[in-house]
């Protein structure tokens, strides 16, 4: 087991763990099947895990563990919803990506995709084995979780992309958060971006939350959720400075908001990394 507190572990089983009944996912998890099988339900649908297969789970997330077979051998990744945004902040269009891998959590690949992701998986551990006291550990470590998710969810895009659809919901989602993605640091009305897609508030609102189960206001303020953080943890922005560059009309207004989505003052946030 490696360990980077409160960040990330890095285990090579999963044995010990009470994975049995219902549980909330409150990080991350990454599962590489060496061997065996086990089935995992996670809200309310149900996936089998067999040798060659990569399943991501992610925050919020329900999970039970349905069966386990008893030569079971699972490496894992283990992230803290924290990481996860540290992540994400450095990684275009990464909401799409994080809906991709919540979408189809579970891949099988064949002998030399799989071969692949185990040599990243250890790869990763070792540098976390090897490299405390360097400087420049947690970029170094950063890094390679980076390149360990892009080489897994580049798995799902390929799937993905090649599964061509007609889909007008589909084609109409996916435009709305490319042009969330765009504009949501200014723009932060549903009407704005059913304007940009000639539908009403009423219809975009509708088909994003039948596509993804998640209202397009939750989608807008997400993403500014999420700017906000990294604001908050990466630059000497003051709050006030924050608050204008994310086009809230005053500091208050923007205090209320992050307070709704996150549970503390900017302040707060600001001070607990």
């Amino acid at each position: 087991m490696s360990l980077l507190p409160g960040k990330v572990g890095v285990f090579d089983s999963i044995e010990g763990l009470d994975i049995t009944g219902y549980f909330r996912m409150q990080g991350v998890i990454l599962l590489i099947i060496e061997n065996g099988s086990c089935t995992i339900e996670v809200n309310m649908n149900t996936y089998e895990l067999k040798k060659g297969g990569i399943f991501l789970a992610f925050p919020g997330q329900v999970l039970r563990a349905l069966k386990i077979s008893d030569d079971v051998k699972t490496l894992c990744v283990a992230c803290s919803t924290d990481m996860l945004n540290d992540l994400m902040s450095q990684v275009k269009d990464s909401m799409q990506l994080l809906l991709l891998a919540k979408r189809s959590p579970y891949l099988q690949r064949d002998r030399q995709d799989f071969e692949q992701v185990v040599k990243s998986f250890k790869h990763l551990q070792e540098k976390m084995q090897l490299l405390h006291g360097n400087p420049f550990y947690y970029q170094i470590i950063k890094n390679q979780l980076l390149s360990l998710a892009f080489e897994c969810v580049g798995f799902l895009y390929r799937k993905n992309a090649t599964q061509q659809t007609s889909n007008r919901k589909e084609a109409l989602f996916n435009a709305f958060l490319r042009n969330v993605e765009e504009h949501h640091q200014k723009e932060h009305s549903v009407k704005f971006y059913a304007d940009m897609l000639f539908v009403t508030p009423k219809y975009l609102s509708f088909v994003v939350d039948e596509i993804s189960g998640k209202g397009a206001k939750q989608w807008i303020d997400d993403y500014i959720a999420l700017d906000a953080k990294v604001l908050l943890q990466s630059t000497q922005m003051d709050v006030q400075e924050i608050s204008d560059e994310l086009n809230f009309p005053d500091v208050s207004f923007f205090g209320k908001f992050f307070k709704r989505m996150t549970g503390m003052s900017p302040k707060a946030f600001r001070l607990k990394k």
